[in-house]
């Protein structure tokens, strides 16, 4: 591991040197930047208080039921942060920062349940969910399973725009939404 870590901190050291350019935000101070990322941080905070009770009600009111909406809707808007910083690391080429980002978020939400049964003091937080969000966790079994297959296996074309595995991931998360429609 030592070997590896050395052998590719070299690397990373001797890329950083051929593409280096100029910074493209020298003009905005540290201080400023950390101002902003506090407000906005703040912003989300804020409006995240807010979130799940706005779910409640568009579960009650549309009558799709609060295990549909939570992951739909409320996965959808939490996960919009993730989605614009993947965008912005493939459309600057750093490939491996859209994905350890992806796989991050996805680790970091599993450790969210551990979190959320601290304070849940009825007792085992599983044991009081919907059972149908085992369909959610099988979806999410499976989708990790492809991307995993996805990143040992490396396929040379895609097919229709996207890859084999990125198919896969679609078609598993369509079904996922189809079943969570259809018992909702």
């Amino acid at each position: 591991m030592r070997l590896v870590y050395f052998y590719e901190k070299r690397q990373i050291s001797a890329y950083i040197k051929e593409v280096a350019v100029e910074l493209k935000y020298k003009d905005i101070s540290t201080r400023k930047a950390v101002i902003s990322y506090c407000i906005n941080a703040l912003v989300v905070i804020a409006a995240a208080v807010f979130l799940p009770e706005i779910g409640k009600g568009i579960a009650e009111m549309t009558g799709l039921g609060q295990t549909f909406v939570g992951n739909i809707f409320i996965a959808i808007s939490t996960s919009l942060p993730e989605v614009v910083v993947s965008v912005a690391a493939v459309k600057m080429g750093a490939i491996d920062l859209a994905i350890g980002n992806l796989f991050g978020s996805n680790i970091f939400n599993v450790l969210i349940l551990a979190i959320d049964d601290i304070f849940f003091i009825k007792g085992p937080l599983l044991s009081f969910v919907n059972p149908n969000h085992v369909i959610s966790a099988l979806s999410a079994i499976a989708m990790t399973a492809i991307a995993i297959i996805g990143l040992t296996y490396r396929a040379e074309k895609k097919k229709l725009f996207l890859a084999w595995d990125s198919i896969g991931i679609l078609f598993v998360y369509m079904v996922n939404l189809m079943l969570l429609y259809r018992i909702r």
